[in-house]
Formats: C-alpha cells, sequence, structure tokens
C-alpha cells in the first residue's frame, strides 16, 4: 500500500483508478464509501461541497475531507480539481470541434 505522506497525490482520475485497481491503494471503510460515489458520479466531487457529498454518501463532512487528505491533497478543493479536470477532459473528447 502507497504511504500517502511521501507520495504526490494522483495527477489525474485515470491514474486514481489504477491504483484501486492494482491494489496501491486501499480505503478505510467510510473513505471507501465516498470513493465509490465519486468514481460513478464525478460530477459529484466536481461540483459539489464537502457537505453536499458527504450528505450523498452517507457520511460526515470531515470523512470527506479526510479522504482528500488520505489521497495526498491538501485540501478538499484540490481534489474537487482533479474531478473537474476528468470531466473537462471527457467533454473535450466528447465534441472535439467546440470552442471553448
Amino acid at each position: 500500500m502507497r504511504d500517502w505522506h511521501d507520495s504526490a497525490p494522483p495527477s489525474s482520475l485515470s491514474e486514481l483508478k489504477s491504483m484501486i485497481a492494482s491494489r496501491e491503494i486501499v480505503f478505510p471503510d467510510q473513505l471507501e464509501r465516498v470513493i465509490r460515489h465519486a468514481l460513478l458520479t464525478p460530477e459529484l466531487i466536481a461540483f459539489g461541497s464537502s457537505n453536499s457529498v458527504a450528505l450523498a454518501c452517507s457520511v460526515s463532512p470531515t470523512t470527506v475531507v479526510r479522504l482528500a487528505g488520505f489521497l495526498g491533497f491538501e485540501n478538499f478543493r484540490d481534489l474537487r480539481t482533479l474531478f473537474r479536470e476528468h470531466l473537462r477532459r471527457r467533454a473535450a473528447r466528447v465534441a472535439p470541434g467546440t470552442a471553448g
């Protein structure tokens, strides 16, 4: 398992998914609940607050903030940026000729 204190956070959602698939990262129960929801619906993290994510996942807002720290991010905002970038890249692939 990865030591999060000595490593940079994942640079993309693809990297995060790969780390999970290879069991490089294993989440405690409540954090796993949040990351499962987040990977199924990335919009949840990308456009939500820690409070709204917590409500959707039936955990406390503190748990959502802990997820960000567990992954090596400074705060929830940095985790949200990772998910927003993922959605931007996905939208660009869907509509490559669209001006942004």
